[in-house]
């Protein structure tokens, strides 16, 4: 893509980017979490997340180690401190240890939820069942009784022993009875101190009751492990709201804190983006209007001023929103997808198949939508070229049109530019607004689905509720990044073709360039000599010469006139001059070097022109005329106006030379705006004067006064003159007449007359018989091809 393309320069902005939107997506994606455990932990388990409490009391852990092997009994006790004064230990092991899955919370969950049945008491068969010794004891689990004869054949220590175990029994039973009947952790702890039950058996038989519970157990157990956990701190007087408030303050907290780290890594990821943005379309700007700037009007025809202006506007504006969506969005959405399906598979819900789902329904509708798009989204910027023609034709011959009283027929040429635009807008609107509707519908399809089946494994004890929301926010954040995409999608195809258009102009070879070796006039060459020697030229894609075997010279002091009828190529000759086009036959030299060998620079410093429509610039009289740069100092620019007959109507205006002029000089008459772009190109200095039918908005007798300073004070510059009056170049040294490219007639005034048909036409067009100085005889004979 090209898009791609602009961003060469801003990698370090946009690693930064990315590094900031990581953060940002991983402290977003972490709220569903801290969510799961608030209602899971928070809700369900009264803020108590770890079957390892903080504190126990001393005879609690030891009921707790009856049912724990040797090896875990002592790993429990490493992370016990000792008993304090009051008897209650504190849990000084890691967090790892005591988290969900840890060492240590693995090893005490049996344990904890197997004294939780014994405090609230069982039966004694399921006490036989859990110990597997159901038919080998009684219900106070004691042996059954020797008979005389055993106890006839018994040493002292083994009657001592079974008295002992008799009082035991005894105590036993008491403690049972005194429980209605049901062994509790007090009657259980009397049988293991006296001997009548087994410590291996009890842990055997608590991993049986494990395996019996199966793919439940878990959190089953961890559930029971936890009311142990609620009931411990009871017993120690700890009160179950306040470990349920703290528990929930320190979630909001945790909560708060990645919000913020989320909002400031989304405002820095902002700021970066729109900087980014902002350069890249300054940058293109720069490059398209310099290379604009060094278009000739070969190249402006070929794209066109309107399609330029789009292009170095509308286009670039284009250009630079896709550019900040990229960042922000284009390059959010797959990250956050990332983060989210790493999330969801590191849950184990069983649910995976449901993204699968969303992702095909999703890619499905973006796959349709921009197939319906694309091709209008290409058209588009074509259209909002035709409409940008059709205004500015509108503005530029805005008098000509009421003039002729065409404005309906304008404004329908405009409506249906406009029309066209507004209908492929309309299309590619109506078909994206079904966008947010389908996905929309793919969501909560979604949703269904997920609370449909995860309901299932709530009942079934595989799934907590916390578990079943947190996974419905991960699939609905999946869901969003492809949604992004596709919003995305809507700016980039036209952001694409916006960028295929900049990189038209910026990539398109002029034809006027600088030479590989540059020459400059030798010191002793003459100044100001202008020589055209057989000039010929064609316009690009044109099948005949527009100019052809022009041939003349001028010198500084001189003035060439050229006159012609309208179309003959004038004002094409003089464009050749300053290089505005090459010459595609012949040659132009200036002081004796080929204009092609000189660099646009210097040549164009050399030569002053002024095109037929004076177009001057905002700013001030002052700016106007010292347009040459710094060049033209306060004393040039003055002469320059005297010369011009500028300065009486500059002094008239309120601040002089220092008084506005607004764009395009609309605040001043076309006679001033004349005559100001005359002082302007005088002002340089130039070695050639050249004016492009420059006199047309002047009366007579600025004409006349004009001509006259001309030939007082610029006397170090050749003058070419093109012009519609035969009063304008009258005067001039040497006159060239053009017909249809081709020089007919050259001479001076006196001379053409009496020898070209084409010359003496336009001369009885403007001026009478006096003035000509002819006679009908003289007439008569010079258009029938004679000479006198």
């Amino acid at each position: 893509m090209r898009i791609l393309k602009l961003f060469k320069k801003h990698v370090l902005a946009l690693f930064a980017a990315i590094v900031l939107i990581v953060i940002s997506c991983n402290a977003d994606l972490a709220l569903p979490t801290y969510m799961s455990d608030i209602v899971d932990v928070g809700v369900q388990q009264g803020g108590i997340a770890s079957p390892v409490p903080d504190t126990i009391r001393a005879e609690s852990l030891d009921d707790l180690e009856l049912f724990m092997s040797a090896k875990d009994a002592k790993a429990v006790e490493a992370v016990f401190s000792k008993a304090d004064k009051n008897g209650i230990r504190t849990y000084k092991g890691t967090e790892e240890e005591r988290a969900d899955g840890g060492k240590i919370a693995g090893i005490m969950s049996l344990p904890e939820t197997v004294v939780l049945s014994l405090n609230q008491g069982i039966d004694a068969n399921s006490m036989g069942d859990m110990m597997g010794t159901s038919g080998e004891k009684d219900n106070s689990g004691a042996q059954a009784m020797p008979t005389p004869e055993q106890m006839a054949a018994m040493t002292p220590e083994q009657l001592a022993e079974m008295q002992q175990k008799a009082a035991a029994v005894q105590n036993m039973q008491k403690q049972i009875d005194a429980d209605g009947g049901k062994i509790t952790m007090k009657s259980l702890r009397l049988g293991v101190e006296g001997g009548l039950i087994d410590q291996g058996k009890l842990v055997e038989g608590a991993n049986q009751m494990a395996d019996k519970m199966g793919s439940m157990s878990g959190s089953i157990v961890t559930q029971r492990a936890v009311s142990y956990v609620q009931d411990e701190y009871k017993a120690q007087g700890i009160d179950p709201a306040d470990v349920q408030n703290a528990y929930l303050g320190r979630m909001a907290t945790t909560m708060f804190g990645l919000c913020l780290i989320s909002l400031v890594a989304t405002i820095l990821t902002g700021a970066v983006a729109s900087r980014t943005a902002c350069s890249i379309a300054r940058d293109l700007r720069r490059e398209t209007f310099n290379k604009v700037m060094h278009f000739s009007p070969a190249e402006v025809g070929k794209f066109s001023q309107a399609s330029l202006i789009t292009r170095c506007t509308n286009d670039i504006q284009q250009i630079q929103m896709a550019a900040t969506l990229f960042i922000r969005m284009c390059l959010m959405a797959p990250v956050m997808g990332i983060v989210a399906v790493m999330r969801v598979l590191a849950n184990h819900t069983g649910l995976e198949w449901t993204i699968a789902v969303a992702i095909i329904a999703v890619s499905a509708v973006v796959g349709v939508l921009m197939g319906l798009t694309m091709p209008k989204f290409k058209k588009m910027q074509s259209f909002v070229d035709r409409v940008n023609l059709t205004a500015r034709e509108l503005l530029d011959g805005l008098m000509p049109i009421r003039s002729f009283n065409r404005e309906e027929h304008e404004l329908e040429r405009f409506d249906k530019a406009s029309l066209d635009l507004m209908t492929t807008q309309l299309y590619t609107n109506r078909a994206m607004s079904f966008m947010m509707p389908l996905m929309m519908l793919v969501m909560n399809c979604i949703t269904v689905l997920i609370v449909w089946f995860g309901a299932q494994g709530v009942s079934d004890g595989v799934m907590q509720v916390g578990n079943m929301m947190a996974f419905i926010s991960y699939t609905m954040q999946i869901v969003m990044a492809f949604m992004i995409l596709t919003m995305v999608s809507v700016i980039l195809p036209r952001a694409e073709v916006a960028a295929e258009r900049v990189e038209e102009v910026i990539t398109c070879p002029t034809s006027i360039n600088d030479p590989a070796s540059p020459k400059l006039p030798a010191a002793s060459a003459p100044r100001g000599e202008l020589t055209f020697r057989d000039v010929s030229f064609q316009y690009p894609d044109a099948r005949a010469d527009v100019i052809s075997g022009v041939n003349f010279t001028t010198h500084a002091g001189q003035m060439l006139g050229i006159i012609g009828s309208t179309g003959s190529g004038k004002s094409t000759l003089v464009q050749l001059i300053p290089r505005l086009y090459d010459v595609t036959g012949g040659s132009i030299s200036l002081d004796g070097v080929d204009v092609r060998d000189m660099t646009l620079s210097e040549l164009r410093r050399r030569i002053g022109y002024i095109p037929q429509q004076g177009r001057l610039f905002s700013g001030t009289v002052e700016s106007n005329l010292k347009f040459a740069g710094d060049m033209v100092s306060d004393e040039d620019m003055r002469q320059a106006a005297r010369v011009a007959q500028a300065e009486d109507f500059i002094a008239e205006r309120e601040g002089g030379y220092d008084s506005p002029i607004s764009q395009g000089g609309s605040n001043v008459s076309g006679g001033q705006r004349q005559r100001l772009a005359i002082a302007r190109a005088l002002a340089k200095k130039p070695e050639v004067v050249v004016f492009d039918d420059s006199f047309s908005a002047l009366d007579y007798k600025t004409d006349a006064r004009l001509r006259e300073e001309l030939a007082k004070n610029v006397t170090d510059a050749a003058l070419v003159v093109v012009a519609q009056r035969i009063a304008t170049i009258m005067h001039a040294d040497q006159i060239i007449v053009l017909d249809d490219g081709h020089v007919v007639g050259t001479g001076t005034h006196k001379e053409l007359l009496r020898s070209c048909p084409a010359y003496l036409e336009i001369a009885q067009s403007q001026l009478s018989a006096e003035e000509l100085g002819l006679t009908q005889e003289e007439i008569a004979a010079v258009m029938e091809g004679g000479e006198r």
